[in-house]
């Protein structure tokens, strides 16, 4: 084979090397800021979100509503289907509800969407046997601009929507 087309490979394929290093280092980059987003979630969950849950638990607890604050990691199940890290206060009727035999309660969410590097809401009204919508809400935040006004606002509009849906 001539040197010119030797080296016309060579020089194709040190290219193409290294275009699949630049899409694997973007790739690692675009991983590890996802994971930050993720952390920083599981931060604000623990020294905003939880203890503002907790002080709605209280409250609850006091006019006869059992409730229970659950923190999930992400997870993949069986078919593939990702479930995005959140915190969850779930609502029962009975004060002395035991959560653990079913997990079908009205609940609010807060959702970490890495992708999006946004936190969402999501809100079941539903009762056992009842009726009522469970969807995300519209309004969506950054880690940035989600505080406490904002987290304990959510969560009394949603406890509004669930306490009334009977």
């Amino acid at each position: 084979m001539k040197e010119e087309n030797i080296d016309k490979l060579n020089s194709l394929f040190s290219n193409l090397r290294t275009e699949e290093q630049k899409l694997k280092e973007s790739q690692e980059k675009k991983k590890s800021e996802e994971d930050l987003f993720v952390e920083s979630f599981k931060t604000i969950c623990k020294n905003l979100i939880d203890p503002k849950m907790q002080e709605f638990r209280k409250i609850l607890r006091q006019n006869g509503y059992g409730c229970k604050i659950m923190q999930n990691e992400e997870s993949k199940n069986r078919t593939g289907i990702n479930a995005q890290p959140n915190i969850k206060l779930q609502i029962s009727r009975n004060v002395n509800s035991n959560f653990y035999t079913n997990n079908k309660f009205p609940h609010i969410m807060f959702t970490a969407d890495k992708y999006y590097k946004k936190v969402g809401v999501h809100l079941d009204t539903i009762f056992q046997n009842g009726t009522g919508n469970a969807a995300m809400r519209e309004q969506t935040y950054t880690l940035e601009n989600l505080n406490e006004e904002i987290v304990e606002k959510e969560i009394v509009e949603c406890l509004e929507k669930i306490l009334i849906n009977k």
